[in-house]
């Protein structure tokens, strides 16, 4: 293990990985804090341009800018009542108030200490987690692994919203399109309606670009016209001034303490769990929050502790929801998907055999998850300010730029120009998807892990001659076969929980304004 950490040490520290850390987790913070702008597409858009570097850099600038986005998402919902990302809609609810009082800055201090010691105590968490976890995973055997892909989809029950039936459709989709081409074992040529172009399949990177980043240009730039996005575009922005609105004071820190390590606690269980992510966890956070404050009644109102809790629990998330992705190949939420995906084309397996195959790389990235951690604090601090002129940039400015790099990075992945020209009527699918209320992440989740599915069901018939209920007779597999089922059924309650609470507190708030 000493060996291995001076590797990690020498591979970790060098200029080249701090400049990508410290621009990631910039990035990160400018695409989180502009609503309409996503993590997921930020990272989407970014991971070609991660092809040329080494695999420690470009996952540690992934995370970087995953990091960055669930703080930056704070800024807009502080500034704006808008959040820019889904993990920051519990942080309006005591942000914007605090704005509204002209204490702008207090609120966004809070939200940055909160997130940084959130993610620094989650990537401890994931340091000292993993290791024992993918241990016990070593004595997987193919049964055991088409157990975890399964169990990895049903991420699909906590992002499919209220309609799981559309959830499982979308996902079919994504193992369609990842059928296409030739089957890995065999070589039988499936889908491909005798056109060459597809014999090779359709690589992950252009059909995430396509499915996702290029229709998501077209949603938001139509939903830009709509009267609500124009209401929201209206609404007050609030800036930050320094010298009338001080930031968080110690005081204030030492009360807010004890919010953040329960909060923490949450995220961990929470961000751990396939499907739940920072959505799930920041509400639940919000509302323990509440009911254990000393002062429930300035919630919504501009607490400290609503804006702490929500902030800590979604950036503990971060570090959580790689524990399962590292050990086990599950992906947490949406963004670990792309994650996944990103580990994979970078000729890594997520699973436990990289804690010893590749366990320089793997300690690396978790360390580097800390450091990045680290530097958001720093980095919040100076440059809070300047990203949150930002925000009110408009989306359809945003769109021709986002559009150039999805053409750009369909054609860095292979210098193939029929890949580029592909992404089209990938992104028409996605757009018209979306439009019939089918979610793109279960589709991405089904294209990322369908292969992984196949493959192993594949080699267990192989092994166990055709038996398919093998899968049950071994114990683990099976007890990872029931323990999905009751996740599944699980995270939707959870969700409609969720749900109704965040509704209530979003009325109880218009209530009393």
């Amino acid at each position: 293990m000493g060996a291995v950490f001076s590797e990690v040490v020498v591979q970790l520290f060098t200029l080249t990985n701090l400049v990508y850390a410290v621009g990631g987790v910039l990035l990160g913070m400018i695409i989180g804090s502009i609503p309409g702008l996503t993590v997921t597409l930020g990272i989407i858009l970014l991971l070609p341009m991660t092809y040329g570097m080494e695999t420690i850099t470009s996952i540690i600038a992934l995370l970087a800018i995953y990091v960055g986005g669930c703080y930056g998402g704070s800024i807009s919902a502080i500034l704006i009542n808008t959040p820019g990302t889904n993990s920051a809609l519990a942080t309006t609810l005591d942000g914007y108030p605090l704005a509204k009082e002209g204490k702008a800055n207090k609120a966004l201090s809070t939200s940055l200490f909160s997130s940084s010691l959130g993610g620094l105590l989650g990537a401890l968490i994931l340091l000292f987690a993993a290791p024992p976890i993918a241990a016990v995973a070593m004595k997987f055997r193919s049964p055991e692994y088409f157990s975890l892909a399964i169990f990895g989809l049903t991420v699909i029950a906590g992002v499919s919203g209220d309609n799981i039936i559309k959830g499982i459709i979308s996902a079919f989709f994504g193992i369609f399109i990842a059928c296409i081409g030739l089957e890995p074992l065999s070589g039988t040529l499936r889908y491909t309606f005798n056109s060459i172009a597809l014999f090779g399949g359709i690589s992950l990177l252009p059909a995430l670009i396509g499915l996702i980043a290029l229709a998501q240009v077209v949603i938001k730039t139509v939903e830009e016209r709509s009267e609500k996005m124009k209401a929201s575009a209206e609404s007050q922005t609030f800036t930050i001034n320094q010298k009338e609105d001080p930031p968080i004071n110690r005081r204030e820190i030492r009360s807010i303490l004890k919010t953040i390590l329960v909060s923490t606690g949450i995220g961990t269980i929470i961000g751990a769990m396939p499907g739940a992510g920072g959505g799930v966890a920041q509400f639940v956070s919000y509302n323990e929050a509440r009911r254990s404050s000393r002062h429930p009644e300035k919630f919504g109102k501009g607490s400290l502790e609503g804006i702490a809790a929500a902030e800590s629990s979604n950036n503990t998330v971060v570090g959580s929801a790689m524990i399962p992705l590292l050990t086990l190949g599950i992906p947490g939420d949406g963004v670990t998907a792309i994650l996944l995906g990103a580990l994979i084309l970078h000729g890594m397996e997520p699973g436990p055999k990289l804690f010893t195959e590749q366990a320089v790389e793997t300690y690396s990235i978790i360390l580097g998850l800390v450091i990045c951690n680290i530097l958001l604090y720093f980095l919040g601090k100076i440059f809070t300010r300047q990203v949150s002129k930002v925000i009110r940039i408009p989306y359809k400015n945003l769109g021709v730029a986002i559009s150039l790099f999805c053409f750009a990075g369909a054609f860095a992945n292979s210098g193939n120009v029929w890949e580029m020209i592909l992404i089209v009527p990938l992104a028409a699918a996605g757009y018209f998807l979306g439009l019939l209320g089918f979610s793109v992440i279960p589709m991405m989740l089904g294209l990322i892990l369908g292969p992984i599915v196949e493959n192993n069901f594949t080699r267990s018939m192989i092994v166990y001659n055709n038996d398919i209920f093998i899968f049950f007779k071994e114990p683990i597999s099976c007890a990872i076969l029931i323990i999905a089922v009751i996740f599944t059924i699980l995270i939707m309650r959870m969700n409609k929980q969720i749900e109704t609470l965040a509704a209530d507190q979003v009325d109880e708030l218009h209530e009393e304004k």
